[in-house]
């Protein structure tokens, strides 16, 4: 492009307008340098459709013949927002459209140029009409925390076909397992991909003032987290619709090699309790945990959490819980409890192992009541996590109401283990928090409750014992 085309261009765009200093890094990373792939991480106000304009009609004069494309989560959303409210038709001068509807299609949502380019507005939701679409200009992908993420997973490799640029911009959303950081993760780790973050303070067309007094708004309503991550953009989970929002990882999780030291020397007086959440078709759960009947803490020891269908039977399952509790403590006399639904589990267990396994009642015990004595030991510190139990973690952390305000029935095998426990444990809040008889805990335990106990009459035949001859290899 010669010197006068690139003055015209930059004086017809900022005429009426002029990017702050962080939009300004974002365009020259586009024009400058130009790197092909771009992720903004923005906060609320940070001035992202004006500044996704911009990059869009400076493209597409700056490239004559070229195709851009800009993409909300929805195509009504692009309407009603971008489209209705004229401000990319007239963010340009008029001059370089096409005269009348040529040059404005409202029922294309596509603005023409006359050099050949043009800007089309749609939605991730019209996915299969974009499949086999090779852009041969600059694609915008704008809040992209709502958009289907296989929309993404489909254009992608089309980039690549013409070289051409893409820009996600976004704030970011309240779970942590989420097509936008799964992205931004690999725009941070790919040298030749550009990452920016960026917070609400970053436009200076805001008052300081004005976003302050926000932030006490938001704080003063319980909604500190919404503060921290839609305006200065940082990884905060939960919210109004999380299920376990007291949930803190500082502070309910310990390093396991930590937590075991603490706990050795009452080792004899806790009671074990592993229970199952037996799945072979989705994820095959299993928790570990030990109870110290005194203080009525409860510790989340370990886990598995396995998905590839190759490693869910009985025979591979059944190791690995043997080799844990082993590995946890050998001579605890553990409780093993499992989902009633899977009877087939207590079957394979006893005919494979000689292992016994009580089913839960699940059926008496409503899921809000369990989820609520979940909240109040969080609350009370009465639980603490082992940092092997990540996926227990990660449920809890992504365990959020739905639309309607309904608790979800999906990713929680590992929460309803817990349930299963404090159900066999009869856990009791208000026997937790009274005040504890320090000769009652330092008197030497007796098991609560034992496999032995449970089956009498088959104790023979039943009870099992491991010793180092059988622990069997650890499958990963």
């Amino acid at each position: 492009m010669d010197l006068n085309n690139y003055i015209e261009i930059i004086e017809g765009l900022h005429a009426h307008w002029e990017p702050h200093d962080a939009q300004v890094e974002i365009g020259k990373a586009l024009f400058n340098d130009e790197i092909k792939q771009i992720f903004g991480k923005c906060g609320r106000n940070f001035g992202k459709t004006e500044l996704i304009c911009y990059l869009l009609w400076r493209y597409a004069q700056s490239n004559p013949g070229s195709e851009n494309y800009y993409f909300a989560p929805y195509a009504k959303q692009a309407r009603e927002i971008t489209w209705a409210s004229r401000r990319i038709q007239t963010f340009g001068p008029r001059a370089w459209l096409y005269e009348g509807s040529r040059g404005v299609n409202n029922t294309e949502m596509r603005l023409r140029f006359t050099n050949g380019s043009f800007i089309k507005l749609d939605g991730s939701d019209n996915i299969d009409a974009y499949r086999g679409v090779k852009p041969r200009g600059l694609t915008v992908y704008d809040e992209f925390k709502d958009f289907r993420p296989e929309f993404h997973e489909a254009m992608d490799p089309n980039y690549a076909a013409h070289d051409s640029p893409l820009i996600i911009i976004g704030t970011p959303p309240e779970i942590e397992d989420h097509h936008f950081y799964h992205t931004e993760d690999e725009f941070k780790e790919n040298d030749k991909k550009k990452f920016f973050q960026f917070t609400s303070y970053e436009n200076p067309h805001i008052a300081k003032e004005v976003l302050d007094a926000k932030r006490l708004e938001l704080y003063r309503r319980g909604e500190g987290d919404v503060w921290e991550r839609e305006y200065m953009v940082k990884k905060v989970f939960g919210g109004k619709n999380s299920i376990f929002p007291m949930l803190d990882p500082k502070r309910h999780v310990r390093k396991h090699d930590e937590l075991m030291r603490d706990l050795k020397k009452d080792m004899h007086k806790l009671q074990w309790i592993v229970s199952a959440d037996p799945g072979t078709h989705t994820c095959f759960a299993v928790l570990f945990a030990a109870l110290n009947p005194y203080t009525r803490k409860l510790y989340i020891l370990d886990e598995i959490y396995e998905t590839d269908q190759r490693q869910t039977s009985v025979s591979v399952i059944g190791k690995r819980i043997i080799n844990k509790r082993y590995q946890l403590y050998a001579k605890a006399d553990w409780y093993q409890c499992y989902d009633e639904a899977a009877a087939w589990f207590q079957t394979e267990m006893a005919d494979q192992f000689d292992d016994g396994w009580v089913p839960t009642t699940k059926a008496l015990n409503k899921k809000e009541q369990g989820l609520g004595l979940i909240k109040d030991m969080l609350l009370a510190d009465m639980i603490i996590f082992s940092d092997r139990a990540k996926n227990t973690m990660k449920e809890m952390l992504n365990y959020i109401r739905d639309k309607n305000g309904k608790i979800p029935k999906e990713n929680d095998h590992e929460i309803d283990n817990l349930r299963y426990i404090l159900g066999a444990l009869g856990y009791d809040m208000n026997r937790a928090l009274e005040p504890q008889n320090k000769e009652e805990m330092n008197k030497e335990w007796k098991p609560w409750y034992t496999m032995d106990e449970d089956f009498k009459a088959q104790k023979d035949d039943w009870s099992y014992s491991i010793n180092d001859e059988d622990l069997f290899d650890e499958v990963d």
